[in-house]
């Protein structure tokens, strides 16, 4: 009777010891709808780190799952190499510490505040609009210097003083556009068309009309020969190329998504308009995109796009020694057929960013890495010359990519730099 006490005993503690170890697997899954299980347990389950002083952590806030992951991927590649190469600033050690925001805003709020939680010393991310904006109250109220490598919209960091961003916006990119088809292609029939309803699209016009007005100054010829707006429907396309070929426009910006570009094109090449210089956003800078001209040899694209390779294979004029280092260094780490998008170059140049501050700073607090941000100037990096207006923009030459023999090569790289706020060159 004893042992069979003793093993009913036994049998207890075991079945409360499984049960207790399904509860806690079952929390662990349902903390996973909210962050990743890393960070989970970084924040709840691991007894807190003890730094020597020996160690910083820069904060990773990027999508690693949900629609954004591809571009987040990205980004973390180009961080994580330059974070091997550049591991040690000011005596301390340099270490990542990565948050998921899946994509979406939710579970982006719970990832910035926990991250903010691990206390690192400033902040790369993110690639979403959305997880941007969310996340620039908390960084700005925490005051950790936190770099965005690709999110354009302004309000990311207008009147925050703690958020800069690596690419340039939606305007500095129609500056671009600008001085690229007046000046470097010299035409003098120009033709814009605007999308109905689409901010980012108007944004970029505003931005080179801003440009052209400030290269014309007292010249009382116009070469934009064609001001127009249309809706994206297949009904809209056979109006528009009357449109344009009434114009004689050669240079045409035409903002269309790979396949709209497709469909229209098919349309215009059956009526005869050939030949023409199309230029679009950032967002032509995708495998889809290369891939969809190659059934439309007639027209040359353009598109600004940080791009860090021209079509031998080696750097811009724009880039120095740092560009070559980025992709010998990215062939190295992740093999020679994984070419660098613009989204990782950015990602290691808002690293090597924070690097730079910090060295500057001789400090580890957010405030004067901050201060130390907007002091920067001159700073090479994989994508260009970097420095920061006063509300953490950077003020960059910008390049133009175009498309010849199935790849993204540069261009043509603005003469001027361009402004986030006031269009034109910096004095």
């Amino acid at each position: 009777m004893r042992l069979e006490r003793l093993l009913s005993v036994k049998t207890g503690r075991r079945t409360k010891l499984i049960s207790l170890i399904m509860l806690m697997a079952m929390c662990t899954l349902a903390m996973t709808g909210c962050t990743t299980f890393d960070n989970f347990r970084y924040t709840f389950i691991d007894e807190p780190q003890k730094n020597d002083g020996n160690t910083i952590y820069i904060g990773v806030f990027e999508p690693q799952t949900g629609s954004d992951a591809e571009i987040g991927a990205a980004e973390i590649k180009g961080i994580e190499l330059a974070n091997s190469i550049y591991n040690n600033v000011n005596g301390y050690n340099v270490e990542l510490i990565k948050v998921d925001t899946q994509s979406n805003t939710k579970s982006a709020k719970t990832a910035i505040e926990n991250l903010i939680k691990m206390e690192p010393v400033a902040i790369i991310g993110s690639c979403g609009e959305a997880s941007s904006l969310i996340a620039s109250e908390f960084v700005g109220v925490a005051r950790i210097p936190t770099i965005t490598p690709s999110a354009v919209n302004p309000l990311v960091t207008q009147d925050n003083g703690f958020y800069f961003r690596a690419c340039i916006t939606d305007a500095q990119m129609g500056a671009g556009i600008a001085e690229y088809a007046y000046k470097h292609l010299a035409s003098n029939n120009i033709a814009i068309v605007d999308i109905k309803n689409d901010s980012t699209v108007t944004a970029v016009v505003d931005g080179f009309d801003d440009k052209l007005k400030d290269m014309l100054g007292k010249k009382k010829t116009n070469p934009v020969v064609l001001r127009t707006n249309t809706t994206i429907t297949n009904d809209s396309w056979k109006p528009l190329i009357k449109e344009i070929q009434k114009s004689g426009a050669d240079t045409v910006f035409l903002p269309l998504t790979t396949d709209q570009m497709d469909s229209f094109l098919t349309l215009a090449e059956k009526k005869g308009l050939r030949g023409l210089t199309i230029i679009g956003t950032k967002a032509w800078g995708t495998a889809d995109f290369v891939n969809m001209t190659k059934k439309h040899q007639a027209y040359k694209f353009a598109f600004p796009y940080d791009t860090v390779i021209n079509e031998d294979n080696i750097t811009t004029d724009s880039v120095t020694a740092e560009t070559q280092r980025f992709i010998i260094e990215y062939a190295t780490k992740y093999g020679s057929d994984d070419m660098p998008t613009q989204n990782a170059a950015l990602g290691y140049d808002s690293y090597l960013l924070l690097m730079n501050a910090i060295n500057y700073a001789k400090s580890t607090k957010g405030p004067a890495i901050r201060d130390a941000l907007l002091k920067l100037t001159g700073v090479h990096g994989a994508t260009g010359v970097f420095e920061f207006d006063e509300m953490g923009n950077t003020i960059r030459h910008v390049n133009i990519a175009t498309i010849k023999d199935g790849k993204i090569v540069s261009d043509y790289v603005t003469k001027d730099t361009s402004h986030a706020g006031s269009i034109g060159a910096i004095e």
